[in-house]
């Protein structure tokens, strides 16, 4: 039985995992390693990884001597990210809306566009909100998401792509203030179907919603290599510090 939500859905199959399975590890390792130089953190600070998918970040940073805590609503993925926990690493099976421990963390990440998901503007608010109710005063949230009009620029209509032996047919389009990616993957003889929805959040959004949390934006990045933002730019990285 299919569950209530795309994103239940879709983070749980199999499929997505086949289908993202080759994202750049050593892009993401550099980018936390920019990260930790830019915010000047300090062994054994705690962190917290919000929507952690696989927990790829986690990891790396718990290897790097920080104490992590990962959350994410896809079972697959917290039953997967288990096997890597130690006394400095824990996955949780968690709601992002829901703040996980309040005023905890010296730095609180979303990354890699992991907001933006829900149908009701009051979710994702309070996907921020809870991201700023779980670290302490003076220290920082870290949201990365896609820049909209590079985005909506570049936006490839329709891709086919063959991973092993699955297909995925990919289109994609932009509707009701969305990004809409609809999935039908072809396995052997089964064919299933999924869609992704992502609301088209730009700056000043980000802003507005910093302002009502008594959130300062310290620093804005259009990339991995945290070089200035610019309105063509890949990504759109927003360090905020609570006041």
């Amino acid at each position: 039985m299919n569950k209530a939500y795309w994103y239940e859905n879709w983070f749980d199959s199999k499929y997505y995992h086949i289908l993202y399975k080759n994202r750049d590890t050593s892009e993401a390792n550099q980018f936390i390693k920019n990260l930790i130089n830019k915010l000047n953190l300090e062994k054994n600070d705690r962190i917290l990884d919000v929507a952690c998918g696989k927990g790829r970040h986690s990891i790396f940073l718990n290897s790097l001597g920080f104490q992590v805590t990962g959350i994410d609503l896809s079972s697959e993925s917290i039953n997967f990210c288990k096997k890597f926990e130690n006394d400095c690493l824990s996955f949780h099976k968690f709601d992002m809306r829901n703040c996980f421990k309040e005023d905890y963390f010296k730095l609180c990440l979303n990354i890699f566009t992991s907001i933006g998901y829900f149908n009701d503007e009051k979710d994702n608010f309070s996907v921020i909100k809870s991201m700023a109710d779980s670290i302490k005063k003076n220290y920082h949230i870290v949201i990365d998401f896609f820049n909209v009009q590079n985005v909506i620029k570049n936006l490839v209509s329709n891709e086919k792509k063959q991973i092993d032996d699955v297909i995925f047919l990919i289109k994609r389009y932009v509707e009701d203030n969305k990004i809409i990616k609809e999935i039908r993957i072809i396995d052997n003889d089964l064919e299933f179907s999924y869609y992704e929805k992502v609301s088209l959040l730009e700056l000043d959004y980000f802003k507005n919603v910093f302002d009502k949390l008594g959130i300062e934006l310290v620093g804005l990045f259009g990339n991995y290599s945290f070089d200035e933002y610019q309105k063509n730019s890949d990504r759109l990285i927003l360090f905020g510090k609570k006041l």
